[in-house]
């Protein structure tokens, strides 16, 4: 990929020190080509999902976790529902104590709260020694909050690819493990062997956080919970009700509540 210049977004901006904040609103399928950024980027959504697209892979989270881009990677990036949206820069010399490949942060109750402050106050560049002290904090709960590569990751190996094509584009599908083994001329123990190795999870697992993402993008569109748990393939509301329980911590009509209360960041 050739190298990409910066955007004028960016060379408008004051260079962080060490961070800097920027507050958007972005309306549904909203699409950014490839660009970089000259500093680490950590990428903060409201609501639902945000998928970035990387020069080797996809990395898509829900807006429990925050998005870490180091220095001039180059991206592309795909919001699915109206949302509001944070960019924090991060300055050179911090970006390097943070992890060297993109990858999720999830958010702490702490990073959270941190978070907040700066948002509700609308800060977007540094300005007393609070501030300052504040960002530090944050930075050195981002180093230890630790991180995962994906929420939901993607493979290129031979027998997985056609299964996680087709089960993106149909999330409700219910085609169990051994059928894909006959689909793709292999066995159910290879398949749960290369699910667990090349993706870090199970094949129920990894299915369940899909069906999590289909599930507050529709939440957002405003479709019953009933709806919801028929398109992806649950047996009854409850059982899908449980699975979002267990994912989220919350209900999905709790979800649905705060989506209507969400107030603006800036």
């Amino acid at each position: 990929m050739p190298e990409l210049p910066f955007s004028a977004v960016d060379l408008s901006l004051p260079p962080p020190a060490p961070l800097t904040f920027r507050y958007e609103k972005y309306p549904a399928d909203t699409e950014f080509d490839w660009h970089r950024h000259p500093w680490g980027q950590l990428n903060r959504i409201s609501l639902g999902l945000l998928e970035l697209q990387l020069p080797q892979r996809t990395l898509a989270a829900p807006a429990e976790y925050l998005v870490w881009i180091p220095p001039e990677l180059p991206h592309a990036a795909h919001i699915r529902q109206s949302l509001d949206y944070v960019s924090v820069y991060v300055a050179a010399a911090q970006a390097a104590t943070l992890p060297s490949q993109p990858c999720l942060i999830a958010q702490t109750p702490l990073i959270r709260a941190l978070l907040d402050d700066f948002c509700q106050r609308g800060v977007t560049r540094l300005q007393d020694e609070w501030d300052v002290s504040q960002a530090q904090l944050l930075l050195q709960r981002l180093r230890q909050a630790g991180s995962v590569d994906d929420y939901l990751p993607d493979s290129d190996d031979r027998l997985l690819r056609p299964i996680l094509l087709a089960m993106r584009a149909q999330p409700g599908d219910d085609t169990t493990l051994a059928a894909w083994a006959r689909r793709v001329h292999s066995t159910e123990r290879t398949l749960a062997r290369r699910f667990q190795q090349l993706l870090g999870m199970n094949f129920v697992q990894w299915r369940s956080r899909l069906r999590l993402l289909q599930a507050l993008a529709w939440l957002k569109q405003g479709r019953t919970v009933s709806d919801i748990a028929a398109g992806l393939g649950y047996a009854t509301p409850s059982a899908f009700i449980a699975m979002f329980v267990k994912q989220t911590g919350i209900t999905p009509e709790r979800y649905r509540r705060q989506l209507l209360a969400e107030a603006p960041l800036n």
